[in-house]
């Protein structure tokens, strides 16, 4: 079957909410719903009508943008599409002038983001909803 790969579209906050569950992200209905359609940028990839993948963009618009959320449903993973979704991502921020571009990964994706241009420095992180306890 054919995927393609759609610029804003509107997405239901189930299905996404579904998609975060299925690579094992916490998947909380109402916190996506809040999030949904308010990002600078975003792109998701369906295989007719259903979801498979989905990137979204924080930005000022300017200085800084932010991809997170970059998720390809296990059954699709390794195909090239969540490469295509950040391509896509990256080119949209190049023509924005938008000065960097930072992301957020697991160790073991080094490989991966590396290849598409980036540069791995050293950061840190708190996830509240993780210190909780």
């Amino acid at each position: 079957m054919r995927i393609s790969f759609v610029e804003k579209p509107e997405l239901d906050a189930v299905d996404l909410t579904n998609l975060r569950r299925a690579v094992g992200w916490e998947g909380d209905l109402e916190r996506v719903k809040k999030t949904l359609g308010r990002s600078y940028y975003w792109v998701a990839a369906f295989e007719a009508e259903k979801l498979i993948a989905f990137v979204e963009v924080i930005s000022d618009g300017v200085d800084d943008a932010y991809i997170r959320n970059l998720i390809v449903h296990p059954d699709y993973q390794r195909r090239g599409i969540g490469r295509k979704l950040l391509e896509m991502v990256l080119s949209r921020v190049k023509a924005d002038r938008i000065k960097t571009v930072n992301v957020l990964f697991e160790p073991g994706l080094e490989p991966f983001y590396r290849k598409v241009g980036f540069r791995v420095v050293c950061g840190g992180l708190i996830d509240n909803h993780a210190a909780k306890g």
